[in-house]
């Protein structure tokens, strides 16, 4: 079973703040806990707002999220705990296009400094969705899981003997980078990778992605949904090739970590409900001891709750108030 505490070994706090930040590449989402009441507050404030970047864009989501924790008054600030799209390796940010900018900056010293508080942990946004799945959702109680988020780019992250999977550089399970399994077999030269700035199967399957394929097929103004509703053949069979490449890659590392069950979360996969039934029948036929396919508990802000239980861990509080996670919570049935 996931274990995300390594000890107690403190007092638990019966007072202060807990703050989450959830810094995506076009909405960030700021959550703010009272121990105390056991209430939660939420913002949403545009990422780019006003074409803001770097530094600029990031003291715009710090007033979002001190304005957040202001509501409590003088409740002190315990923790902070933020994620973003892309590597983080130490106190900095890497391979995160959609927040330019936010490459290479002190993240760390810059939150720090304007929140003033020192508790505060980054992380990757679905590894961080992962953690809020194993907490409080799909994969509770599961040791060895993956947790993929179709939404508008592509990602995944790992639990291994109930332990999150992180890799040497903090990269583990950046699918998006994997090669497409539709490759030129007679020149590897050819292939675009890394190296060429690409993240070959994110171009081929993600919400961007489909959205580019929607507009080249069924013209401009449609978007990646319209492609899961045309009942036209070629469509169609676009479609499934690139859903086939995906399941290809995600069978792949399943069959490589031997998982029981894997989580499927993100506002493309929420939304189109020809997704799992062709990813679980690839799955199924795939991999030799295939894993439950289910969907994830939370709909869009899986990073969100995922850093409330890291700025929890921080803090040394095993569990929140219920009622803050149910009355934020859209129910899912998970099958």
């Amino acid at each position: 079973m996931y274990q995300p505490f390594e000890s107690s070994g403190r007092d638990v706090p019966r007072q202060g703040l807990l703050l989450a930040i959830d810094v995506g590449g076009t909405k960030t989402h700021v959550a703010c806990y009272d121990i105390a009441s056991g209430q939660l507050r939420s913002d949403i404030v545009a990422t780019h707002a006003d074409g803001l970047h770097g530094v600029a864009a990031l003291e715009r989501i710090l007033d979002t999220a001190r304005a957040c924790a202001e509501a409590f008054q003088d409740a002190p600030l315990l923790s902070v705990a933020a994620v973003f799209p892309g590597v983080i390796r130490g106190h900095t940010l890497l391979m995160a296009p959609n927040t330019p900018g936010l490459d290479g900056l002190d993240l760390h010293g810059l939150i720090v400094r304007g929140l003033g508080c020192p508790s505060v942990l980054l992380d990757n946004d679905v590894k961080a969705g992962a953690l809020a799945e194993a907490r409080w959702g799909a994969l509770q109680g599961i040791d060895n899981a993956i947790y993929l988020n179709l939404g508008t780019g592509l990602a995944a992250a790992a639990i291994v003997n109930g332990r999150l999977l992180r890799g040497h550089n903090g990269a583990a399970m950046e699918i998006g980078y994997l090669l497409s399994p539709f490759l030129d077999s007679e020149d590897p030269g050819k292939w675009r990778t890394h190296a060429e700035g690409a993240a070959p199967l994110e171009e081929l399957f993600s919400g961007t992605a489909l959205g580019e394929l929607a507009r080249q097929l069924l013209g401009e103004g449609h978007q990646a949904l319209d492609l899961f509703s045309s009942g036209d053949a070629a469509v169609h069979r676009a479609l499934r090739e690139r859903i086939t490449a995906c399941a290809v890659q995600v069978a792949n590392v399943a069959v490589a970590l031997d998982v029981e069950r894997i989580a499927i979360g993100g506002g493309l996969y929420r939304q189109a409900s020809l997704l799992k039934p062709l990813i679980k029948d690839l799955i199924d036929r795939i991999v030799p001891f295939a894993p439950q396919v289910v969907a994830a508990r939370f709909a869009q802000d899986a990073p969100l709750w995922g850093a409330l239980s890291m700025a929890m861990e921080a803090a040394h509080l095993e569990q929140i108030d219920q009622r803050a996670i149910a009355a934020t919570l859209e129910p899912v049935a998970i099958p």
